[in-house]
């Protein structure tokens, strides 16, 4: 994973990567997501197979939709999911 912060904001979150300097502010859902993923995350991005398999099991997310696949690109842009 890269170098990342995280701080929850309401419901929503921000992820702060000192290695880019960029900024992402999190939806409620995509916070969830976040931290989800974050607790399973070990040494490196989050291998897809693993994180639909969370998302679609134990979170009841519907990855297919439009919103959900902006969801998993910025992720995988933070490092957090594996390509």
């Amino acid at each position: 994973m890269t170098e990342i912060s995280y701080r929850r904001l309401g419901d929503g979150g921000a992820v702060f990567d000192s290695k880019s300097w960029q900024t992402h502010i999190l939806t409620p859902a995509a916070a969830i997501i976040f931290e989800a993923l974050a607790e399973i995350c070990e040494d490196g991005p989050v291998p897809q197979a693993q994180a639909f398999e969370l998302l679609r099991d134990e979170l009841d997310v519907d990855i297919d939709t439009p919103e959900m696949k902006e969801v998993l690109r910025s992720l995988e842009e933070m490092g957090i999911l594996g390509g």
